[in-house]
């Protein structure tokens, strides 16, 4: 592979004010999707801007599913073969 073409490794990293708001679980499945190359950046972001200011208080994995099932981003395979990195 040309490296000239490489697309650099990117992480995301919770602010303070995600912090308090998405429960690990929560967070660790929207770093799954983003991992997985189902959603980009952009679309994790999106994501993220949206949960904050749609669901109050704080965003459960329950919470985070409810809202991505229109979307087409949530598998709604088996219970527990969803996998999320924490």
């Amino acid at each position: 592979m040309d490296d000239r073409l490489a697309v650099p490794m990117t992480f995301r990293v919770m602010g303070p004010h995600e912090r308090g708001r998405f429960a690990p679980e929560a967070w660790g499945h929207l770093l799954s999707l983003s991992g997985s190359g189902a959603i980009n950046p952009v679309e994790l972001e999106h994501i993220i801007e949206r949960a904050l200011l749609q669901i109050d208080g704080r965003i459960a994995l329950e919470d985070l599913r409810g809202m991505l099932e229109g979307s087409g981003l949530e598998d709604t395979g088996a219970p527990g073969d969803n996998q999320t990195v924490h």
